[in-house]
């Protein structure tokens, strides 16, 4: 059982005031006999059951509508991810130097012996494209979860890496992070605050492959004007190093990429695109936002439900503790599915434990990239 992060803790106040109410017309004489009075305040409660029954509707097609939009956002990040990955597969083999005695080309671990000029250029060509793809994926989780703070991308050099596919720690899921849940508990169901995500997000860094240099922290901090670089045009900027860096060692370096044929090799430059796609359908629901008339009529509606229950439940119940729980529980029902859309409609801003793992799901992305200088080696 976890506390932080459900949905039921908003739902008390609004069903505290709802049943206080009930419980103020039950012990005022004059209203309380009104109200149970059948021929002259309510005969049946079917015309209350028409709006109990469309506020239902209403929160329940809500709740689904935000459902769906936590999970397309988590298939467009998938894909995001999966194409960028298969983006730098590309790039690493189709530049990968080898003869015919090595039926899996060569990778990049250390093997002992000294490395040829082409080894050495493969090797600075993969370190360049690990860079670039995690930053890449990172700036775009940052875009998503709003952060536009490039000292929250924490860059790890591969120096500390025991072996390629190995990483630093993994980061946990700020579920699990006691310094996130004791900034959370101060406000525990508030909904999202810049000031609040501010503290979360330096305290769940994104990491990198490598620490940024300080040219590509200039260019990505500030344009021409000195202006900053809006957290969207920041991958597009690295979309265009990559693609630029893929030309130069076509063109102007002795590589082996240019052995590959060129129908196979333009499929490097769409899946990379493919995965910008996939960006931009995550960054569709990141910025916009349920609509707010529907929303704003929700909120109404649960307001009048608030004052009108209590009218209701005493006009059809006469004891006392029974209406305190109807009265209560009803209330508590409606405003608790109201507030499990509240939590899944923002897939990426810290609603604590419900937003997606970012800095998780970059961890295993630079993960599978440092992978990709590994190659079975038979022993001579």
């Amino acid at each position: 059982f976890r506390f932080s992060g459900t949905a039921w803790p908003a739902a008390i106040p609004p069903s505290l005031l709802s049943t206080a109410l009930g419980l103020g017309l039950s012990y005022i004489d004059s209203s309380d006999e009104l109200i149970r009075d059948r021929t002259e305040f309510m005969q049946h409660p079917y015309p209350f059951q028409l709006f109990a029954y469309l506020l239902g509707f209403l929160i329940v097609f809500r709740t689904n509508f935000a459902y769906s939009r936590y999970w397309e956002a988590r298939g467009a990040l998938a894909q995001m991810s999966a194409k960028w990955q298969d983006g730098a597969v590309m790039a690493i083999t189709f530049d990968a130097p080898g003869d015919a005695s090595t039926p899996f080309l060569l990778g990049c671990t250390k093997s002992g012996a000294e490395d040829s000029a082409k080894m050495t250029a493969h090797r600075v060509f993969f370190a360049d494209m690990m860079h670039l793809f995690s930053l890449m994926h990172g700036l775009a989780l940052q875009h998503l979860r709003v952060d536009d703070d490039l000292g929250n991308l924490k860059g790890f050099a591969r120096s500390e890496v025991a072996r390629l596919t190995c990483l630093p720690d993994s980061p946990l899921f700020s579920a699990a992070v006691p310094e996130v849940r004791k900034e959370l508990s101060t406000r525990p169901y508030s909904h999202f605050s810049t000031s609040k995500a501010a503290v979360i997000y330096r305290l769940q860094p994104i990491p990198v492959i490598e620490e940024l240099k300080q040219s590509e922290i200039k260019a990505l901090q500030n344009d021409g004007r000195g202006k900053a670089v809006c957290t969207e045009a920041r991958v597009t900027m690295l979309q265009g190093w990559i693609f630029r860096r893929l030309l130069h060692r076509q063109k102007h370096e002795d590589s082996d990429m240019g052995l590959t044929s060129p129908p196979i090799l333009s499929r490097l430059y769409q899946v990379i695109s493919d995965g910008t796609l996939g960006f931009h359908q995550a960054a569709k629901v990141m910025d916009t936002p349920f609509p707010f008339p529907y929303h704003n009529l929700i909120q109404v509606f649960l307001v009048l439900y608030v004052v009108t229950v209590p009218m209701v439940v005493n006009a059809f119940v006469l004891y006392v503790p029974l209406r305190v729980s109807i009265n209560f529980l009803v209330v508590f029902v409606y405003y608790a599915l109201n507030e499990v859309g509240n939590n899944l409609e923002d897939p990426f801003l810290p609603y604590d434990p419900n937003e997606l793992p970012l800095s998780m799901i970059q961890h295993s992305f630079n993960a599978r990239l440092l992978s990709l200088g590994v190659v079975p080696v038979d022993p001579d």
